[in-house]
């Protein structure tokens, strides 16, 4: 609130001054929009089944939500794409997961820095590891993006490396630097800490070389002649004013922490859960799950994926419940997702519906992992797997094939063709094992509790003979 107060004294100012030159936020506040190009990335901006979702997305929409305008996304595919909008002046602003560097100071106003992040040189793990730049070699592969900071520092670290080579791309997103180092066909790419540890999870084989030692600062970028306007003050006001409030680490911290969502538990620690909270919700597991003529055993495990069977779990991009139900999920299925019974109810209608849109042609287990992958991604990120699936020859009706094309949707490559764009394809592939995993635990443990019941009603029957003979009967 007192942000907004501010940020209309400003423009009050900018009225009372009667300049011949209207100032870019006078022009945003006018047109009631904040334009703003952004990047498809995991860092920047991607649909979920949320919706909207990026770190950078959710600070840029903080930033329209204090001028008290919408906000109007266009999404480029490159950094020049970004450029180019700026200064044709299609976009007020541009969020791109953009480092800061000494060309883009030259041609454009940056904003303060967001957040600093280290820069780190990867690699394969089992292979050959540099230490240090010395370390490597003239005719080894080494990759950073066009314009990027990284590239930037590569240029710097020439010249007391002359050996370093690299190679620029712009066609390129990290995550496809990082999964051409997994697949052995780069050696090296020079990417951010911030970038490295959102994708590392879905990346394991890629590991930490070396420390940069160079860090980039993560900027806004605004037109040129924007420099001393009252957009570019009101823009670092805001990023001052939420870095103080803790607003720009909180956003971190829910998309930092995301692969733990996905981490599979130890099977201990899952008994313990089992024992311990899911009681409290069988009954109603059990009966929403008959309601919609699903096994409650499944429903169960899809429960405890999504939020450790915890009534007031919330997700990395907000969503809330023991279900995790988006707003406006739940708002469609009238029920209160902040309610866990409730919730396991929504959930199972959810799931339902998902697995009725699957197409007919695909049946069994195929059919419920494609139904569990659309609960985690949205069913347009499937269906565009599906579409992908079927172009490189394989089958989209069989899950084994689509869970191999899912996580092609984070490479620009492919998610460029697509209808839905960026998706964390790796996500649901790893959700739909997880769950798979929690279901033979729970059906292993479903059979051993039946058992150990069976052999309890042999053992009284056994003490209710033996007492006829005044037998003492084993210890049960």
């Amino acid at each position: 609130m007192k942000f907004k107060v501010y940020s209309l004294f400003l423009l009050l100012l900018v009225m009372l001054a009667g300049c011949s030159q209207v100032d870019p936020l006078e022009k945003v506040l006018e047109k009631g929009r904040l334009s703003v190009a952004l990047r498809s990335s995991p860092a920047v901006f991607y649909e979920h089944r949320e919706g909207h979702a990026g770190f950078e997305y959710e600070l840029i929409k903080s930033f329209a939500e204090h001028l008290g305008v919408e906000l109007k996304i266009t999404v480029a595919e490159t950094q020049q794409e970004m450029e180019e909008l700026l200064q044709s002046g299609q976009v007020d602003l541009v969020a791109g997961g953009l480092g800061l560097t000494q060309d883009l100071q030259e041609r454009f106003t940056l904003t303060q820095p967001l957040l600093e992040s280290s820069q780190m040189v990867v690699y394969r793990r089992g292979h050959y590891r540099p230490r240090a730049w010395e370390d490597i070699e003239e005719d080894t592969d080494l990759a950073v993006l066009t314009g990027s900071r990284q590239a930037e520092v590569l240029r710097n670290q020439q010249t007391a490396y002359p050996q370093l080579s690299w190679i620029e791309t712009e066609d390129l997103a990290v995550t496809d630097l990082l999964k051409l180092v997994q697949d052995g066909e780069l050696d090296y790419a020079l990417v951010s800490a911030q970038d490295f540890n959102l994708n590392r999870f879905f990346f394991p084989r890629v590991g930490v070389a070396f420390d940069a030692q160079a860090p980039a600062s993560l900027v806004w970028m605004l037109p040129a002649e924007a420099e001393g306007s009252q957009l570019s003050s009101i823009a670092n006001g805001f990023i001052d004013y939420a870095d103080q409030n803790g607003k720009i680490a909180q956003v971190r911290e829910r998309y930092y922490r995301h692969e733990k969502h996905l981490e599979y538990v130890g099977a201990p620690l899952f008994l313990r859960h089992v024992r311990n909270r899911l009681p409290q919700y069988e009954k109603h597991f059990k009966e929403a799950a008959a309601e919609q003529e699903l096994d409650w055993l499944l429903l169960a495990a899809v429960g405890f994926q999504e939020s450790h069977w915890r009534r007031n779990a919330v997700s990395p991009t907000g969503v809330r419940g023991l279900m995790m139900l988006t707003q406006r999920t739940a708002g469609e299925l009238g029920v209160n997702r902040l309610d866990p019974f409730e919730s396991i109810e929504g959930g199972a209608r959810y799931l339902r519906h998902l697995y009725n849109r699957v197409p007919d042609q695909i049946q069994g287990s195929d059919r419920i992992y494609m139904a569990l992958a659309a609960y985690n991604v949205g069913y347009g990120h499937l269906e565009d797997a599906r579409r992908i699936t079927e172009g490189q020859g394989h089958d989209p009706d069989r899950w084994e094939d689509v869970a191999k094309h899912l996580p092609l949707l984070t490479q620009r490559k492919w998610y460029g063709k697509t209808r839905f764009g960026y998706a964390r394809g790796n996500e649901p592939v790893a959700y739909v094992k997880n769950i798979r995993r929690y279901l033979e635990i729970l059906e292993w443990h479903q059979r051993s509790q039946e058992n150990f019941l069976e052999q309890l009603e042999e053992r009284a029957a056994r003490v209710r003979f033996e007492t006829a003979f005044n037998k003492v009967p084993p210890m049960i």
